[in-house]
This record gives structure tokens, C-alpha cells and sequence, in this order.
């Protein structure tokens, strides 16, 4: 049976059969009308006319699409034979093959010179994608940018130094993947200065000699440089004796300064045969002084369990033209002690490392100041955040970094808050209960309101009286008993008269206990009130008021009595539900005259 596929480098074996040749027929394979050589034969004859051989052999892919027969022939009849064939289908990974475009030189690529490169694959089955590479960079399409990507090429336009380097591509299919080997494009181009700064500063003194190196980048490195000076006021070409080529792309130019006209700047260029530098290397040459502060400085904590280190990592400032240290030092808050002092040497981004462990006995907490210093002094310096830090003991545990400082005094000033209100609270109190017991009573605010009957006579210093739809509320300081008027002894002593110098009790008068009216007594009238009569207007009736148990069918003239309420006269009917005079007195003030503000009561 043939085979319908064959996998490149993995061993096969093709079997053939002649029957009918006598004598016994001989085999012999070929492919492509060539003897086939390659493998192992084994040939097995069962008898006279039927020979059965073999070959073995590993299918490689420049055996995909050829012939393989395999051919029996009579000995004894030359050009006479049988033959059978198939083509053989192998397949592998793809196989790949890169160059330079063959219209380009690749000894004469210069700067501005379009590129491109092609990708040769053999693949079975089809090849089915390829990718670019520029020193191992995957490399996509960009119009805008020159880089334009076919099926199997790469087209690079106006190229420049940057596309110097090595490129390769990728195929792969079904069967895997294959990278070519690298194609090295090299672009001449013309000097271009090394340093990425565009100005370079260098510090000075007077009568100082110094030596300034121009490094270039070009291809061919045959370079020829020229150095200028010029300053505010002058430019002038430097004389070749004055500067030296160590390289085919150095130069050093030696340069002393001898008065301030000679501070300003340097230029140097450099030519080769692509063409003269664009841009040349830039040196500024300035009197030298101190550095520049430190600048972006940053702490980081490290904790190993039993040493914490905190590194200060700053960036450098602008050194002053001459080599700079930096100087770290740190100070105990309390005492400003010096605790560490540590210098680096001159780095772009200097970083302190400290041990905090060592710190024995450890401060509370360390303030740090870092800067930097050279030939002509110090910079000013940086003062970092304050470092707090733990006791040794907690230090060692490497699990926590918060202090219990913070929290007891927190706690002390809580409970002192505390017991300063409690205090005062006290105190309030004990003033309160002095002020009471120095006088007979404390102030209270009673109300009186018309609208309740059978109201409970209370103490106080608001009075509320309602007159139909108008409230009025008079309010009363209380006095002690000894400023009122005296009490109430006899029925001479209701009169009203009283101690002049004292002011009359208007709502503690004494109760009438029984009024004769009859025919016993029929000029009698009810006896006068004990109330003074210089707080009363006198009424535009008589009253006649009697007790309501003991004449229950007293009737007047008139159910109305005309009087004066609060200073505006009025009618009001009249009420007898009251079981006293005390308590009608008291629910119905009449007066045109409002008691003062110092009223007994």
C-alpha cells in the first residue's frame, strides 16, 4: 500500500513485489529516473517467480514532490520490465532563508537610503504566517514611520542609524516554526555627539587646567573634529595644537581659563566622509562653586526581624562643576545629637543604607539631613521627616512598629478631661444649694389660668392671667418672709394697713371664714379685704360676696359686675363655683394697677 504522507525525518519503510519472471526477477528503486541509494534494502525471495523486497529509509524535504519507483527486470530479458511509482508527500516545518534586497550593497547603506529585505520559505503544508525581527524586537508596520511589511519582504525607508542592527524572520505552519538566520544591516552615518545632555557643565578657577573629552558616534570612524569658543562678546575657532584626537572618535581639548572672559562655551564637531556632525557636543564652561541641593529624596523602612534599616534614597543636584560627595547625618530630636554620619561617593542617585539596630541606647526618634559637598563647600542642606522609632525590645519582634507612647497619653488626657467636668459639675451643685439655703425659698415660676378651676395655690414668680382671648403673664421676684407684710392676727387687722416701708402681699392674704349677712345684721356688709388699697382701683359696683355653702341662694341684682381688668374695664360674668374667697382671689385678680417687680408673696 503507498503511503499518502511522509513526516520529514521520522524513518519509513516501502515495501515491493515482482511475481511471474522466471528465472527470479531483480529489483532495483529510483527516484527522479536516479538510483535510489539512500536507506536500507532487504530483499525476501518465497520462490522462483515471486521477489519481495524493502526499503527503509528517513524522508527529508527535498524528497516532497519527487518520484520514487520501484523497478523489476528479467535477467534474461534486458529492456523488458515492470515498474511501479507515487509521489512522495512529506511533510516538515517550514524552511527559511533571509538576505538583503540584491539591488542593494550592503558595504554602501548610508543614512537616507531606502532598504529591504526578502524571506524565502519552503513549507509543506502551506506556509501560514511571517513575522520580522530587529535585534530580537519584534518589528510591526508603521507607513507613517517607513516600515512597510509584505507576504515575504521588508521594506525599510529612509533609513537611519537606528536601524542599524541584525534582522530575522519567522515562518511557521502546521508542522512548527522557523526563525532564518540573522542578515547584519549596517548604516554609515555622519558624527553625532555620545552624551544624551545637549549641554555639558564644567566648573572651574582661574589658571585651573582643564581636560575636556568629545566623544562621537560614526561609521567609518575616520573623524576629523574641530573645536570653537565663544562667549558674549567674541567666537573663534580653537587651534589644533591645543586639542588632541586619542581615538578615531575622541577628542580631548586641554583648556585653562585665565580671566572671566575665557568662562563661556565650547563646541566641538566632528566629519567623516558620510558628512559633517549636525549637532555639535556642547560644554559650558562656569566658574566652579558649591553643589546644588539633593532633590526627590525618599525613606523606605525594611524590617528583617531583628534589625530595621531605613534607606534614603535622593537624586543629585548640579554637582558645580567639580566632584561631589554626599553626606548623610542623622540627629536624636531631643538632644540634637549627632547619631550617624554617613558619606557616598559621587553617583547620579545616591542611596544611604541605615542600621538602625546599632543605635544603642535607641533614640525616640532620629532627624535626618542629607547634602552634598565638593572642593568649594557644602550645599544647602535637606532636613527629611522625622524618624520615630521603637524601643529596642519591640524593635526585635519585627512585627509591629507602633509605639504605646502615643496611646497612653491619649488615655491620661481623656481621663483628666474627665475629671475636670465631673469637678466642675460639683462644683456648680454646692454653689446652687449655698445660694438656696442663704434665703428663705429659691425662685420657682408658677401659672395661674382662669380657664382651670379649683387651681392649687402655688409658689412662683410668673403669674398668668387669661382675660378672655388676651394672656398676659407678670412675672415676680420672691422675697423673704421678713420683708412682707405681718400676718393676719384680727378682724382690726384687715384692714390692709401695714408697715409702710414694707410691700404688701398680694397673694398670701388670709381667707375669710364666714361673712354675717341676715336679719340679724342687716347693715352689715362683708368685711374689706386685707389687700392694700393703693394697688386696687376702687370697682364701679359694690361686691357683694358671700360663701357659697352657707348662702346658697344668694342672688344679686345683676349676674354681671362690671370691673376693671388689668387698667381696661370690662364686663364679666359672674362665677360662684369657688369654695373660697382664697381661691377665687387668687384664680381672679382684679386690678388697674400691675404689681411691681419686687411684689411678696
Amino acid at each position: 500500500m503507498k503511503p499518502r504522507q511522509l513526516i520529514a525525518n521520522e524513518e519509513i519503510t516501502i515495501h515491493c513485489e515482482v511475481s511471474g519472471s522466471r528465472p527470479k526477477a531483480m529489483i532495483h528503486w529510483m527516484r527522479e529516473n536516479r538510483p535510489f541509494l539512500r536507506g536500507k534494502f532487504l530483499e525476501e525471495g518465497t520462490n522462483d517467480t515471486l521477489v519481495l523486497n524493502s526499503v527503509s529509509f528517513s524522508p527529508v524535504p527535498e524528497d516532497d514532490g519527487t518520484i520514487l519507483k520501484c523497478v523489476g527486470e528479467n535477467p534474461k530479458l534486458p529492456d523488458v520490465g515492470k515498474e511501479d511509482s507515487f509521489k512522495l508527500n512529506v511533510v516538515y516545518p517550514p524552511q527559511v532563508t533571509l538576505h538583503l534586497g540584491s539591488t542593494l550593497n550592503p558595504e554602501d547603506i548610508k543614512e537616507g537610503d531606502d532598504v529591504y529585505f526578502e524571506c524565502n520559505v519552503k513549507a509543506n503544508p502551506k506556509l501560514q504566517k511571517i513575522t520580522w525581527y530587529h535585534d530580537g524586537a519584534l518589528v510591526s508596520q508603521n507607513v507613517s514611520s517607513g516600515v512597510i511589511i509584505s507576504s515575504n519582504s521588508l521594506v525599510l525607508q529612509s533609513v537611519n542609524r537606528w536601524h542599524s542592527g541584525a534582522y530575522t524572520c519567522l515562518a511557521g505552519n502546521q508542522r512548527g516554526e522557523t526563525i532564518s538566520q540573522p542578515v547584519n544591516l549596517k548604516v554609515r552615518f555622519a558624527p553625532v555627539c555620545n552624551k544624551d545632555a545637549e549641554v555639558t557643565i564644567i566648573g572651574a578657577s582661574l589658571d585651573e587646567i582643564l581636560k575636556v573629552r568629545c566623544q562621537v558616534s560614526a561609521d567609518p570612524t575616520d573623524i576629523t573634529f574641530l573645536w570653537q569658543f565663544n562667549n558674549s562678546g567674541e567666537s573663534f575657532d580653537v587651534h589644533p595644537p591645543r586639542f588632541a584626537t586619542s581615538s578615531g572618535n575622541v577628542s580631548e581639548l586641554t583648556y585653562t581659563p585665565k580671566s572671566q572672559r575665557d568662562y563661556g562655551t565650547l563646541t566641538c564637531w566632528g566629519s567623516n566622509s558620510i558628512g559633517k556632525q549636525v549637532e555639535p557636543c556642547i560644554f559650558q564652561v562656569v566658574p566652579a562653586s558649591k553643589p546644588s541641593p539633593l532633590t526627590n529624596c525618599t525613606l523606605k523602612s525594611v524590617n528583617n526581624h531583628t534589625i530595621e534599616i531605613v534607606e534614603v534614597e535622593c537624586k543629585a543636584g548640579y554637582d558645580g562643576g567639580l566632584p561631589q560627595k554626599f553626606v548623610l547625618e542623622a540627629f536624636d530630636v531631643h538632644t540634637m545629637r549627632l547619631r550617624i554620619n554617613q558619606t557616598i561617593g559621587e553617583t547620579e542617585n545616591p542611596l544611604f543604607h541605615l542600621d538602625l539596630g546599632e543605635l544603642l541606647p535607641s533614640p525616640p526618634s532620629l532627624r535626618i539631613v542629607v547634602y552634598a559637598v565638593n572642593a568649594k563647600g557644602k550645599s544647602d542642606k535637606l532636613v527629611l521627616d522625622d524618624i520615630m522609632l521603637n524601643d529596642a525590645e519591640k524593635r526585635t519582634d519585627g512585627n509591629s512598629n507602633i509605639s504605646i507612647v502615643p496611646l497612653a497619653g491619649l488615655l491620661t488626657g481623656s481621663l483628666l478631661t474627665l475629671g475636670i467636668a465631673v469637678l466642675v459639675i460639683v462644683v456648680i451643685a454646692v454653689r446652687r444649694k449655698r445660694h438656696c439655703d442663704g434665703a428663705n425659698h429659691c425662685p420657682h415660676h408658677i401659672t395661674l389660668d382662669v380657664s382651670k378651676t379649683n387651681s392649687k395655690s402655688r409658689q412662683g414668680s410668673m403669674l398668668e392671667i387669661n382675660t378672655g382671648d388676651n394672656r398676659y403673664v407678670v412675672a415676680y421676684t420672691l422675697k423673704p418672709a421678713a420683708d412682707c407684710s405681718p400676718s393676719y392676727q384680727s378682724q382690726n387687722n384687715l384692714t390692709g394697713a401695714s408697715d409702710s416701708k414694707r410691700q404688701p402681699d398680694i397673694l398670701n392674704t388670709p381667707r375669710v371664714t364666714k361673712l354675717e349677712i341676715g336679719e340679724d345684721h342687716p347693715n352689715t356688709t362683708p368685711p374689706e379685704l386685707p389687700r392694700p388699697n393703693d394697688l386696687f382701683s376702687p370697682t364701679m359696683n359694690q361686691i357683694s360676696i358671700a360663701s357659697p355653702t352657707t348662702f346658697p341662694d344668694l342672688q344679686s341684682t345683676s349676674n354681671y359686675d362690671i370691673t376693671n381688668t388689668l387698667g381696661r374695664p370690662r364686663t364679666r360674668p359672674r362665677d360662684m363655683s369657688y369654695s373660697s374667697f382664697a381661691t377665687m382671689r387668687r384664680e381672679h385678680i382684679i386690678t388697674d394697677t400691675i404689681p411691681g417687680p419686687e411684689s411678696c408673696v
